[in-house]
């Protein structure tokens, strides 16, 4: 199972990352997000849009290699350089 964190693209094209919603998923989760692209200045390195263009939900595999979850908060769980 691998960890993934739900993007946003409003119609203007502007992104939102929701990294309070990380979850676990198996690799077939993906079927509806077939629209790959490049993310720079993100956690993670690339989503996967269920609508090529215009607004939609994406899915990023979680890059844990760069950031942690904060445990010490009582918040939901943000990612925190480390």
């Amino acid at each position: 199972m691998a960890k993934y964190v739900p993007y946003i693209r409003t119609k203007e094209g502007y992104i939102e990352r929701k990294s309070y919603a990380i979850f676990n998923a198996s690799d077939n989760c993906l079927v509806p997000y077939v629209h790959e692209e490049s993310l720079v200045g993100w956690p993670e390195s690339k989503v996967y849009w269920a609508s090529q263009a215009g607004p939609s939900v994406g899915l990023a595999p979680l890059n844990f290699h760069s950031y942690r979850i904060s445990a010490t908060e009582k918040e939901p769980a943000e990612l925190s350089v480390s």
